[in-house]
């Protein structure tokens, strides 16, 4: 069953309290170390020793427990987190749902202070782009990304020439999500006027379902979604331990 809101939010406060370490590009709340932020912005962590929480997300999207997540079933995680997250029950997130999710549900993500990620592990200052997108298509327009608080802005690329050589350094939830989205909520505002109807919200998920389904079967396997940053961070880190 989908955790509330309220339990989010105490999650979310947890997180705020929390004192700042860093492993593997997300910080340490509760004893989680490790972070999935689903394709509709929902938060799943993982524990030391744990598989990593794409799992957890997977077996609640998967509704009939077939071992597939299907498109209905893909919309329909869409579907109860929005609802979740419309407080007021209007069919619309405004800006003070939106900042709720932001700074209570996921504040270690977009607090200050929250980790970006290089291309090669948590960014250390010198990377020369920031990306919204580096396994998907952008976000915004052609040379744009959307940021966290869904402003649109052109993007930082010091030199065109370098852009393949350079390192990327990804913002928000891009480090923890499949589709690398700096903000899955506000990325679903179509028209860009700082509400987001639940249509829209379905209409994300339809775009990001077939983002997902590379191979158009309709179906999502466990074993055929892309890995996030962070998880490849921790994995590496785990290869370097046992050296």
């Amino acid at each position: 069953m989908r955790r509330s809101i309220a339990a989010l939010g105490i999650l979310g406060a947890m997180a705020g309290a929390a004192t700042a370490q860093t492993v593997g590009g997300a910080h340490l709340v509760g004893g989680f170390t490790q972070l999935f932020i689903s394709p509709c912005g929902e938060p799943y962590r993982g524990r030391p020793g744990e598989p990593y929480p794409v799992a957890l997300w997977f077996k609640q999207a998967d509704l009939n427990h077939d071992g597939v997540v299907d498109k209905a079933e893909f919309r329909a995680d869409h579907a109860g987190f929005f609802d979740a997250l419309d407080a007021d029950g209007n069919g619309v997130l405004d800006g003070t749902e939106v900042g709720f999710y932001e700074h209570r549900v996921v504040p270690d993500v977009y607090g200050r202070g929250a980790p970006r990620f290089g291309a090669l592990g948590p960014d250390r200052g010198g990377a020369q782009l920031i990306l919204a997108q580096v396994l998907g298509q952008p976000q915004g327009g052609p040379g744009e990304i959307q940021g966290p608080t869904g402003a649109r802005g052109p993007l930082r690329d010091l030199n065109p020439q370098r852009r393949r050589s350079e390192p990327t350094t990804l913002i928000g939830a891009a480090a923890y999500g499949l589709l690398t989205e700096p903000e899955p909520v506000t990325a679903a505002d179509a028209d860009v006027d700082g509400r987001i109807s639940k249509a829209e919200f379905l209409a994300a998920a339809d775009r990001r379902f077939a983002r997902l389904d590379t191979n158009g079967d309709g179906k999502l396997t466990l074993d055929e979604l892309p890995t996030t940053a962070q998880q490849r961070e921790l994995e590496a880190q785990a290869r370097r331990g046992k050296r």
